[in-house]
């Protein structure tokens, strides 16, 4: 939200005279409807939800310390036991939705959990599996649905040793190095059958073309979902495994699950929708940052949606975010926290699942990783940020309003203004910043009739009014 932005509501040849008023904007926004929870694991129902990310060893230790981490790149000491005190920190904030780090055992230093070391144990660093049953269901308790971070493409970084793997102990579970270059990693992105048979940095290649790994993998995600009753997967690297297998997977998983497709071409990231019930949206990520961070035209979201819409068979279920744990974070190259709150807001109420990177509300600054992992707790879990509060608001909307009930619909575009609608909810963004001039713009292509009176809802009900003209300025 651009709050030193103006937009001046002024007489727009109307017979009928109206006031010329001045207001700080950047969102205006009906508040309508009302919220309502079922539990369901299916895509539909994840539609109404928004996404807090958490890394479970940054987020919170058992016992509350304000102690920073020394090390970023090991392990800091969040627990599930720490996040199961502070699910109300979330909740309070709007989000009815966690998803975790991967929980498996991992190889040494694996505190993000993607170097999978037992796929059938559980990560004693974070707890127990008492502890992480206890955190599903008290989140159940509360309105909140688990999602959980899982791992099919590779192993922890074991070289070619592989007895420590458990149950994936044999060179045959793995791709070998036939096709790859002499380091047998990745590194023609554009070569498909190099992406999905070498290694990534060195981690072991798991091969999916075996069927006794393939029937080991769909099996364990399935234990995993039904023993801890999880709501959703997210899957990392998954252009680095066959669409086939991913379908298999999905459909053994019986809930919804949302990709990794780290990649801006809407076309390529299309394709792994179907196999797949979603995926996380990465191209919109990149126009997000362009748009906002970069303060490019913000004419590139409405070319985006457009490229968006030809790729993906369903908008309204891909992961919108405009931050998370493999990508500095927005405000480490842009420090305008007025940009990053309307590049939030757009992320929690355009069409698709918002997601919301834990520390955002904190202002976390982090460059590259490890550094864009910064542990929660030194901020004693204040609810007071300006950046806590603006997305607490915009989430109260979203619930009441239930936008995701209502299509996108673009109502203007310029290089410094854009301007859509979900329902009754306006929503305007500017790019000029928190030291930009005033924007002003006149909307003709709105659903109001005559008389209709829109509330900004970061204000005590300011009030803007569509005229007989039809225009709202």
């Amino acid at each position: 939200m651009c709050i030193r932005d103006r937009v001046s509501t002024q007489s727009t040849g109307s017979t009928k005279p109206t006031m010329p008023r001045t207001v700080h904007l950047a969102i205006c926004l009906i508040l309508v409807g009302l919220l309502s929870f079922s539990y369901s694991a299916t895509p539909s129902q994840w539609k109404s939800r928004a996404i807090y990310q958490v890394l479970t060893d940054r987020f919170a230790k058992t016992t509350d310390t304000t102690s920073g981490c020394s090390n970023l790149g090991n392990y800091c000491g969040g627990t599930f036991k720490g996040l199961i005190n502070h699910l109300d920190y979330i909740s309070s904030m709007g989000f009815d939705a966690i998803w975790i780090s991967p929980v498996v055992t991992n190889t040494d230093g694996g505190y993000h959990g993607y170097w999978a070391k037992d796929f059938y144990g559980i990560n004693s660093y974070f707890g127990s599996s008492a502890d992480l049953k206890s955190l599903v269901s008290t989140a159940h308790s509360k309105g909140i649905y688990v999602m959980v971070d899982v791992v099919a493409n590779h192993v922890g970084p074991v070289g070619y040793s592989y007895s420590s793997i458990n149950p994936f102990k044999s060179s045959s579970d793995y791709h070998d190095c036939n096709g790859c270059p002499s380091s047998c990693n990745i590194e023609d992105w554009s070569n498909q059958n190099q992406v999905e048979h070498c290694r990534l940095s060195g981690l072991p290649d798991l091969n999916q073309d075996s069927s006794s790994v393939k029937t080991t993998l769909n099996n364990w995600v399935r234990d995993l979902v039904g023993n801890y009753t999880f709501d959703g997967i997210r899957i990392d690297t998954v252009p680095e495994v066959s669409k086939s297998f991913w379908t298999s997977f999905q459909d053994t998983a019986g809930v919804f699950g949302i990709g990794e497709v780290f990649n801006g071409e809407p076309t390529y990231c299309g394709g792994y929708q179907g196999p797949l019930d979603s995926v996380l949206n990465y191209p919109m990520y990149f126009t997000l940052r362009d748009v906002f961070a970069s303060k490019q035209s913000m004419n590139n979201i409405q070319t985006r949606i457009q490229q968006n819409t030809a790729a993906f068979s369903d908008l309204s279920v891909l992961g919108t975010f405009v931050d998370n744990h493999d990508n500095s974070r927005f405000l480490y190259s842009q420090s305008d926290q007025t940009l990053y709150k309307n590049a939030l807001t757009y992320v929690l109420l355009s069409q698709g699942i918002p997601i919301v990177y834990y520390g955002s509300e904190q202002a976390f600054h982090g460059g590259n990783d490890p550094n864009n992992r910064e542990v929660l707790w030194p901020t004693s879990f204040s609810t007071s940020s300006s950046l806590y509060k603006h997305i607490q608001t915009v989430n109260a909307h979203r619930k009441k309003a239930q936008v995701w009930n209502y299509s996108q619909v673009q109502r203007y575009s310029t290089t410094d203004f854009y301007a859509f609608t979900r329902g009754n909810t306006f929503v305007a963004l500017t790019n000029k910043g928190s030291a930009g001039a005033q924007v002003h713009y006149t909307i003709t292509y709105h659903p109001y009739a005559d008389g209709t009176k829109l509330c900004n809802i970061f204000y005590t009900c300011l009030l803007y009014t569509s005229d007989a003209a039809d225009d709202l300025t």
